[in-house]
């Protein structure tokens, strides 16, 4: 149960603002977004619609009108498809040599999106207008790790939200995808994980979720007869739990 590590920025007040507006277009209808566009190039004319054309199989970005120049080539000079040379055939390129040639010079490594993002982008259909911000302003306080650095009475000074309100959204940030994201310590992820677990699997060992509320330090310098000991099982029972743990 490893929570997944992404980079987080820094720059606390632009990330919530960048959230609030991405919160914000997320709620919106397509016809509502389509005008929301509109407004903005109305109102900035820096501004310009670019329409993208990316191929269908490979998404690269086709900048000619026409076919793919990598899908369109012929995948095996040997079969029975037919190849028109239109130069002459010392000066064709084969698809591989094309790709090789090419394909290193065009940026086409893909975008990583950072946490904050990704997890309101899952929990966004299932937060109310007035839990927007704040869901924003929780995301913003992730470290590398996912985990929540500041307090939920902070959190609830700072936005005047009550607590019971604030922990409502963070229970949805945490069953957003990486389970136990926006937890206040590991060991709270863990129990979150593991209760999302205990919903698809049956055999989930009946000691972990104790070895993780009483026994982390133990656990974690695996101490397992001291944990039998302490819990009055079998070290079976302890060396089962730790294995569950440690591979789901």
């Amino acid at each position: 149960m490893a929570m997944l590590q992404r980079q987080t920025t820094g720059l606390r007040p632009l990330t919530t603002a960048h959230l609030a507006q991405t919160m914000t277009l997320l709620s919106l209808t397509t016809e509502e977004l389509q005008q929301e566009i509109d407004s903005e190039l109305a109102s900035n004319p820096a501004l310009e619609m670019v329409e993208e054309r990316r191929c269908p199989t490979c998404h690269r970005l086709l900048t000619d009108p026409g076919k793919c120049p990598v899908c369109s080539l012929p995948a095996n000079l040997n079969s029975e498809e037919p190849v028109v040379f239109l130069s002459p055939r010392e000066e064709f390129i084969s698809r591989k040599d094309y790709i090789d040639n090419t394909m290193d010079d065009e940026p086409f490594a893909p975008e990583v999106e950072e946490l904050p993002a990704y997890v309101l982008k899952q929990i966004a259909p299932d937060l109310d207008p007035n839990q927007r911000a704040l869901a924003a302003y929780l995301l913003t306080h992730l470290d590398e790790d996912g985990l929540l650095t500041t307090t939920l009475i902070e959190v609830s000074r700072y936005t005047h939200v009550p607590i019971s309100e604030v922990e409502k959204v963070k229970r949805l940030i945490q069953l957003a995808d990486p389970v136990g994201v926006g937890s206040s310590t590991p060991q709270e992820a863990l129990l979150i994980q593991l209760e999302v677990l205990k919903e698809t699997h049956d055999s989930v060992p009946a000691a972990a979720e104790r070895c993780i509320r009483e026994g982390m330090d133990q656990l974690s310098h695996h101490q397992y007869p001291e944990l039998a000991h302490k819990f009055e099982v079998p070290v079976k029972q302890i060396t089962l739990a730790a294995q569950f743990i440690s591979e789901n």
